[in-house]
């Protein structure tokens, strides 16, 4: 879907736009990087998340260059206007779950080998490669990636469900800490695969909520 929005606009805004999608997604992966090292280490990073601000201006750059778009072309591409405003604001809801990532290394244990600190690593590793798929799909309009994106996030709820299970056995501050992180890595996973929908479905089969989850 994507392709044919982006071929069919002759627009530099509406490109502008996509343009500044990728950067907040390439930042975005920084920031859950970012998070899970400090979830790793028990301890927010030093100096924060300064890409979050990024994620911010981009999202309010984004609809200024999609409302100023719609001035100009109110009907014919208020399909790829819409399409673009559910993506930023699914990409800016990453760096949202990366920063609750963050305040909750405040209370995980450094360089934990508990079975749920080990599962949640696992859990890292799982997400991780859909930042690069989702970038490769949506810059490329590239289809498959995005199916890809859309199995793995199947998958990424499945390793949760079962996570979930293995902290309501447990008991203490790390079976909470764990279980929660569980379902904010969910939902980053859910917000990438929201982005890989636009790729491949129609506007008003856009997730725009809570990815999937």
């Amino acid at each position: 879907m994507f392709r044919e929005l982006l071929q069919g606009s002759k627009h530099t805004l509406v490109h502008d736009a996509v343009d500044e999608i990728l950067r907040m997604l390439e930042q975005g992966h920084i920031m859950f990087q970012t998070s899970c090292v400090a979830l790793r280490e028990g301890r927010p990073p030093e100096g924060g998340l300064p890409q979050d601000e990024v994620l911010n201006v981009g999202e309010r750059v984004v609809r200024r260059m999609v409302f100023q778009h719609l001035i100009v072309n109110p009907k014919q591409d208020l399909s790829t206007s819409v399409a673009l405003l559910s993506v930023v604001h699914d990409v800016e809801r990453i760096g949202d779950y990366a920063k609750s990532l963050v305040e909750l290394s405040r209370w995980s244990t450094k360089n934990s080998s508990s079975a749920l600190a080990t599962l949640c690593r696992e859990l890292h590793q799982m997400v991780e490669p859909e930042f690069g798929a989702t970038l490769t799909a949506l810059r490329d309009s590239d289809e498959e990636a995005a199916r890809q994106v859309m199995r793995d996030h199947a998958q990424v709820k499945e390793f949760t469900d079962r996570m979930l299970e293995e902290a309501m056995e447990a008991e203490g501050r790390e079976a909470i800490v764990y279980a929660v992180a569980s379902r904010y890595m969910r939902r980053v996973s859910g917000h990438l695969s929201n982005v890989a929908t636009a790729v491949i479905n129609p506007v008003d089969q856009l997730a725009g909520k809570e990815a999937a989850a």
